[in-house]
């Protein structure tokens, strides 16, 4: 009787692991997550040569060449969405100066808008990168500096004379998501950008600030993944632990076949 059972108990631990590694086998070799990177005719390379090294297809959603409609199917049919980097908003829709902006698209800002709050109504994953975590301010009601060097400082160099990457700092406030994920107070950043977050929008957090009190990192504690930064993680995964750490989280999230 003994032996029967001890013999029964076996076939029920096997059974198990058989379901346990038939889910581990689809989750990580059979299913592969998909995640929309929504712009405005912008190269997306290097995030989609991120997104392959962690086994991810990129659904690219270009604004300039799609109707919203259609940006929303793509958006639908992705287990996340990254809202990538690109040109200036039109300043009329935060309530800036119009002089101080450069290229821009008032349809465009429209379309990425209406697709960022289609994609929040779907609970889908969110990184906003750049202009990305810009867009995800002004959704909810914040705004920008139009131009930091004239309205800001001058303290830190956010991006190159002529138009070039440069690098600082940045503080990251303890207990945010940020510092969850990259485990760590300060890193350096790659900066690209001529504007900046001014007015935070009500109900979301800042996650982390340079020396010069810019905020470089925000995030949504209310919804169940929104993370906005605004350097580019894309261009310094292949040698920065810390994107690494950062696009890595974002796709651990994107839940595949969820939505």
């Amino acid at each position: 009787m003994r032996k029967k059972f001890t013999k029964f108990i076996k076939m029920i631990l096997l059974i198990i692991l058989l379901i346990l590694g038939y889910f581990i086998v689809r989750d990580n070799f059979l299913t592969k997550k998909t995640i929309a990177v929504v712009h405005n005719h912008q190269n997306i390379n290097h995030i989609k040569i991120a997104l392959d090294d962690n086994r991810i297809d990129t659904n690219d959603v270009d604004t300039s060449r799609m109707d919203t409609e259609m940006c929303k199917r793509k958006v639908e049919r992705a287990d996340g969405v990254i809202f990538a980097g690109g040109n200036d908003f039109d300043p009329d829709i935060y309530g800036g100066d119009r002089s101080l902006v450069e290229e821009y698209s008032r349809e465009d800002d429209e379309k990425s808008l209406a697709i960022l709050d289609y994609a929040i109504g779907l609970e889908k994953p969110i990184l906003g990168i750049c202009r990305g975590m810009q867009l995800i301010n002004i959704y909810y009601g914040g705004s920008l500096y139009d131009d930091l060097e004239k309205q800001f400082s001058k303290e830190i160099i956010h991006r190159g004379s002529d138009k070039t990457l440069t690098y600082h700092e940045i503080n990251i406030n303890e207990g945010s998501r940020l510092s969850k994920i990259v485990g760590s107070d300060r890193i350096e950043v790659n900066s690209y950008h001529h504007e900046g977050i001014k007015d935070l929008a009500e109900g979301l957090s800042v996650s982390a600030t340079s020396d010069d009190g810019l905020i470089e990192a925000i995030e949504n504690p209310y919804y169940s993944y929104m993370l906005g930064v605004q350097w580019h993680p894309e261009l310094s995964y292949e040698n920065d632990k810390y994107s690494k750490k950062i696009l890595k989280d974002f796709v651990k999230h994107s839940n595949a076949g969820k939505n």
